[in-house]
């Protein structure tokens, strides 16, 4: 018996060519996606968005720096609540100057994006170049840089000379009610002339009594 052996047109071998390029570009282009997909999501979570679920409550987290005289955070605040950023310090205990009435208190408002309802923070310290017995501390708010003198003690407080004791929001995130105040550094020294620094974030005092 003779075996039927059909030839295959050159039209029909360009038509097969093609739907497998194109099956085997739609399998690649897919798993490419699905990458993507899976290091935006990580990206997202080591960086910059904030993983919360109620949205209706206060979120914080620190994010990488490369410069050990650097820290940044990232901060969601509910659309239902004004936050400000406080900055202080003094010769008293960090409980002393975390007070946002304090009259030598630095408060600086707080803009979130309005899609993501987070901003981020960054603060600089570093020795003043004309008056290096002193320092210059550079807060960084959507996209804003403010600069701010700060005395030799201080300095050296930031700076890691001098002991201290610190406490600060870390790489998981930090979950508050929205009305909470959150304290996103502050330290204290343990040697030394007492001085204490804090920078955190709280209410309006004008939303003091509501």
């Amino acid at each position: 018996m003779k075996r039927l052996v059909r030839n295959i047109s050159l039209r029909e071998l360009l038509v097969c060519v093609t739907c497998f390029a194109i099956g085997s570009s739609h399998v690649v282009t897919s798993l490419r996606l699905s990458r993507a997909n899976a290091e935006l999501a990580a990206l997202r979570q080591r960086l910059e968005l904030i993983p919360v679920d109620d949205t209706n409550h206060l979120a914080a987290r620190r994010l990488p720096s490369s410069d050990k005289q650097t820290r940044r955070w990232t901060i969601r605040i509910p659309s239902s609540v004004e936050k400000q950023l406080y900055v202080n310090w003094g010769s008293g205990s960090i409980a002393d100057i975390r007070d946002r009435s304090s009259p030598t208190a630095r408060t600086f408002p707080l803009r979130p994006d309005p899609a993501t309802h987070e901003t981020s923070i960054a603060f600089h310290v570093e020795r003043n170049e004309a008056a290096p017995s002193r320092g210059t501390l550079k807060i960084e708010l959507s996209g804003n840089t403010q600069i701010i003198a700060i005395n030799a003690e201080v300095a050296s407080l930031l700076l890691g000379e001098t002991a201290s004791g610190s406490e600060e929001i870390g790489d998981k995130p930090v979950v508050r009610q929205a009305s909470s105040a959150v304290t996103l550094f502050a330290t204290e020294a343990t040697g030394g002339p007492p001085v204490s620094f804090c920078l955190w974030l709280d209410q309006p005092p004008s939303s003091a009594g509501r």
